[in-house]
């Protein structure tokens, strides 16, 4: 498979290799944003093709109907929202050929070959058929998550982004919580697309309404199906060097249905957890309960539907303060009213309303508003380490509103048009006034550093395509343009904070170091405004070659276009180094290619080839245009100061000048836009008639990748110390010597090239990441009551610690490279390097009685056992020496001297959540009770999210080993217990 260094091309050769993939390679489209794809050949008994044949599809749950005739080629396709279809093939000579409810499935390509039997048209051929287990024309790598797994699979918390673990190649990013990884990337390189609209939170990379990182933005009621498109997707989706999750809303139809449902589970119901069990500590108190329901139906039978849903959720937790070490008992009182529990609130509220419209046999709109209300009592900044005073309450509003348009203009020729509109406002308050205390290792309190803030953003999207069947080719083409215009509050250590190295440091009053920021005198507030314009043209072809080869390829090209900043700092230091804090580099080479094919091997479609690549690339968080627009020198300074403290809890009145020259944040004049190569090879094996095996290889190769890294800083020199065999001080008696390297030599303090400065952060793109994956992957859709989704994937990642998201000086310090002068040093196994990962899911329906008995009927029929299973190698850390032995100025980025990056490995992760369901039917079977029972984690297995890694603490010139090394101070949630009731009709 070929690998293009694409970036290193002139602009004649990045032209001349996009003419070859659109004109050497003539292209069916793979996957479908929002809807579904259905396209095959009609030919005669001899294999000759049927031209003008008129190909009929129509949705008998909603009366949308299409035709189309086949083109001289044979070939017919359709673009249709998901559902089941009734497919009528006619031509003249020919008896009529019908298959009834071709179930079609979101972003699925179905391909149906019709071959007509000889006779009269008055003749009809019925043929009892179910979609093709094996999409023979896709060539992405993609895994559908269907309705009755959505409805019916075990979710803790019911947010449905968390079924995107069932795909192999993708695992909860460990760095950043709520985010995913895809292919070894980080969350930020992600998308969310819902009903064909982009669904994202630009300032914060995440999805809109922060879902993962906060509670779901759409309720799971509300969600018919998605899938999850992981490799090698077609030219149509973009902004994702990572991958696309596409999820569709549902709609009603010509049938009144609906629900009415509760979930309740509290302390009585849940195991304690380890922690809890170690520090023979009581289950602390716990109330959680959810409930709403949904309603959908006929406005007008077969043209106009509704549909609206309403879900809420309430959640109340203690908060048990338990930082990984603990002061000595001496002191201990002093930090006494910082470790008391607190109570942790969340309430969401959302609901949905969308109306589709069959406006005529050639038009069709849909519309659908939905809203998000949610409200976290002290979940500002909180955890286990982190006391009440140093959080405060936070709130996501959404509102979400899509509409779209389809109108065929012909029997080959379909013309579809979307518009979205996003408004999300997301308030953070603070519940104390004093400066941030950070004990390493210890606990945290006073104001957190960066509340009370705001973000607030507003996005439209207006896009439009066209599919044209032309021969034996399916064209799609059209534009996409994004506009983001956030407004960000972020006053970022302004209240001033504290780092100290022990609690007892802190009672002496020796802090290691403290961070205070100002507005410049006559500036304004630290209000952002990192607008960007995303700009996206494509087209993709999709060409049936013959009747077993089908290829597939385009070209997409994207613009992000960045408001600038209007502040230059005419440091001559800066401009020698060519940092313009004025000047966002756009980047103009966005182009990516696609390329795809999928080879039917044998006639009878069991066994299918299929591959692919492309070159993506992903968005540049609003987080790191926020900062690069303020943290200047000149509108916000921000100082770091190691040496003449203030002495807590006093803060600066005014800045210290050159007393402690400000930290400064200012983007690579050579930035380019994230971007991956992403290739894809695996065969698909047909089973039997409702099950596949898939045997396949992915490798995304991460280039351009975005970093933050220090370069006001003197070369590294090697110096000599002791290592101690305990945490108290040693002499060479005792002690065993050891070499570490340090920026500034043995001078005391942190000394800098450029003294009109602290930091010089320079936002680079000069990271990569290396992804390997294989993996295997068993499909079972459902039949005879039973569905089955299972895979194992092996991989590996290697990368130079690429981050999008590292913007506060002292608080993203762990996400920077060691040695920030030379940054590839920290090449790696990356964070998100998961080797092994196992994933078993199911849903079986049990009626084990078939007579007449009507109470074995009602005792032995009617239930449901479904499972998730999900088993995942140990997550890698870092060994750390806390301290700052580099003189850096970084406390969470040194590692133990000749200790390589993420060589230590947690536990494995084991969850298994099991649902037992009991229908009992009411009403002559038009409505049911159903009622659910849950269990998450039923083994009552600790898995640990927080280990300690901090092996060694650099005081007094010395490295003293920590006590607690890889002490699991943390875990995951214990064994849970849920039950429910729901209503359905």
């Amino acid at each position: 498979m070929l690998l293009v260094n694409y970036r290193h091309m002139n602009f004649s050769k990045r032209m001349l290799f996009a003419a070859f993939c659109l004109s050497g390679l003539p292209l069916l489209a793979q996957t479908e944003i929002g809807g579904a794809a259905l396209n095959g050949t009609v030919t005669d008994p001899s294999g000759s093709v049927v031209v003008s044949a008129k190909v009929s599809v129509r949705n008998p749950d909603n009366g949308l109907a299409r035709t189309s005739g086949t083109s001289s080629a044979g070939l017919y396709s359709f673009r249709l929202p998901v559902g089941a279809y009734d497919v009528t093939v006619e031509a003249t000579g020919f008896k009529k050929t019908e298959y009834r409810r071709i179930e079609l499935t979101v972003g699925s390509v179905v391909t149906l070959d019709v071959v007509l039997q000889v006779g009269s048209t008055s003749e009809t051929v019925d043929v009892t058929s179910e979609a093709p287990v094996i999409e023979t024309t896709r060539t992405s790598t993609s895994t559908g998550v269907n309705a009755r797994s959505v409805a019916d699979l075990p979710i803790n918390g019911r947010n449905f982004i968390d079924f995107t673990v069932l795909t192999p190649g993708v695992v909860k990013d460990p760095t950043r919580g709520g985010d995913l990884s895809f292919g070894g990337q980080r969350g930020p390189a992600n998308s969310l697309l819902i009903d064909g609209a982009d669904s994202n939170n630009l300032f914060f990379a995440q999805a809109t309404g922060r879902t993962g990182f906060r509670p779901y933005a759409f309720s799971q009621d509300a969600v018919q199906e998605f899938q999850v498109n992981s490799n090698s997707f077609p030219a149509e989706i973009g902004r994702a060097s990572g991958g696309v999750i596409n999820m569709i809303t549902k709609s009603g139809n010509n049938q009144l249905h609906g629900s009415v449902f509760e979930f309740y589970r509290d302390k009585g119901m849940n195991a304690n957890t380890f922690v809890n069990n170690r520090a023979s500590v009581k289950k602390n108190p716990y109330h959680f309960n959810q409930f709403g329901g949904s309603l959908g139906g006929p406005v007008k039978k077969d043209k106009v539907f509704f549909f609206i849903n309403y879900d809420e959720q309430k959640n109340n937790i203690t908060q048990i303060i338990a930082p990984n070490s603990a002061p000595p008992a001496a002191i201990a009182a002093q930090f006494q009213q910082y470790f008391a529990a607190y109570s942790l609130g969340a309430q969401n509220r959302v609901g949905l309303a969308k109306g589709d419209f069959n406006l005529s046999d050639k038009d069709r709109l849909s519309v659908r508003y939905n809203l998000s209300r949610y409200t976290g009592k002290n979940a500002e900044n909180s955890g286990p380490s982190s006391a009440q005073e140093h959080t405060g309450d936070n709130q996501v509003n959404t509102d979400n509103i899509a509409a779209t348009y389809t109108r065929v203009l012909n029997s080959t020729t379909v013309w579809e048009s979307r518009f979205s509109y996003v408004k999300d406002d997301e308030p953070g308050t603070a519940n104390a006034a004093t400066p941030e205390v950070n004990i390493i290792n210890g606990i945290s309190f006073g104001r957190n550093s960066f509340s009370p803030r705001y973000t607030n953003t507003k996005t439209f999207q207006p896009t439009s395509n066209i599919t044209m069947v032309k021969g034996a080719h399916t064209l799609k083409f059209g534009f996409d343009l994004n506009l983001a215009r956030p407004e960000n509050f972020f006053p970022g250590n302004f209240s001033g904070a504290y780092t100290f190295n022990t609690y007892q440091d802190f009672v002496n009053g020796n802090p290691l170091r403290f961070v205070q920021a100002f507005a410049a005198t006559g500036a304004v507030p630290p209000i952002s405004h990192p607008d960007v314009k995303e700009t996206a043209l494509f087209v993709q072809d999709a060409w049936r070659v013959n009747d077993r080869l089908t290829l597939n390829y385009g070209l997409r090209y994207d613009y992000f276009a960045f408001r600038q900043p209007t502040t230059k700092n005419l440091n001559p230091g800066l401009a020698t180094l060519g940092l313009d804090t004025s000047r966002l580099n756009t980047d103009a080479t966005n182009f990516g290619p696609r390329l795809g094919f999928a080879l039917r091997v044998t006639k009878d479609d069991r066994l299918v080839v299929r591959g692919g690549y492309g070159i993506y690339y992903g968005r540049t968080s609003g987080l790191l245009l926020s900062t690069a627009i303020l943290q200047n020198g000149i509108d916000v300074l921000t100082y770091t100061l190691n040496a003449n403290l203030p002495k807590y809890p006093a803060v600066l009145s005014a800045a210290p000048g050159a007393a402690a020259p400000p930290d400064v944040y200012v983007m690579d004049p050579n930035f380019h836009t994230p971007r991956t190569q992403q290739v894809s090879f695996q065969g698909e094996v047909r089973l039997d008639r409702s099950s596949s095996l898939t045997v396949g290889y992915l490798g995304v190769f991460g280039g351009s990748l975005t970093r933050t890294h220090d370069i006001n800083l003197f070369p590294e020199t090697p110096l000599t110390t002791l290592r101690c065999p305990t945490a108290a001080a040693c002499t060479a008696a005792d002690g065993s010597p050891i070499t570490y390297f340090r920026h500034n030599g043995s001078t005391p303090g942190i000394v800098r090239p450029n003294t009109a400065f602290g930091r010089i952060s320079v936002f680079d793109s000069n990271a990569v990441s290396r992804y390997n994956g294989v993996f295997f992957q068993y499909s079972r859709r459902y039949s005879h009551g039973l569905q089955a989704l299972a895979s194992y994937t092996w991989s590996k990642v290697i990368d130079t610690r690429p981050d999008n998201t590292s913007v506060v000086s002292g608080g993203d310090d762990a996400k920077n490279v060691q040695d920030t002068l030379v940054p590839d040093n920290d090449r790696g196994p990356g964070d998100a390097d998961l080797r092994h990962k196992i994933v078993i899911s199911g849903v079986w329906d049990i009626n084990m009685y078939k007579g007449d008995n009507m109470a074995a009927k009602a005792l032995l029929n009617n239930w449901q056992i479904s499972l998730i299973t999900q088993a995942q190698s140990s997550r890698p850390l870092n060994a750390i020496a806390t301290g700052d032995p580099n003189g850096d100025g970084n406390n969470a980025s040194d590692r133990v001297p000749y200790v390589g990056r993420n060589t230590v490995r947690g536990p494995w992760f084991v969850q298994p959540d099991l649902r037992l369901t009991r229908d009992i039917p009411l009403m002559k079977e038009r409505v049911k009770l159903r009622l659910i029972g849950e269990a998450f984690n039923w083994v009552n297995r600790s898995n640990f999210n927080a280990i300690v890694n901090s092996q060694y603490t650099f005081t007094g010139g010395q490295f003293r080993p920590t006590p607690n090394f890889l002490f699991r101070s943390t875990s995951f949630d214990p064994r849970i217990f849920q039950l429910a009731a729901k209503i359905i009709f």
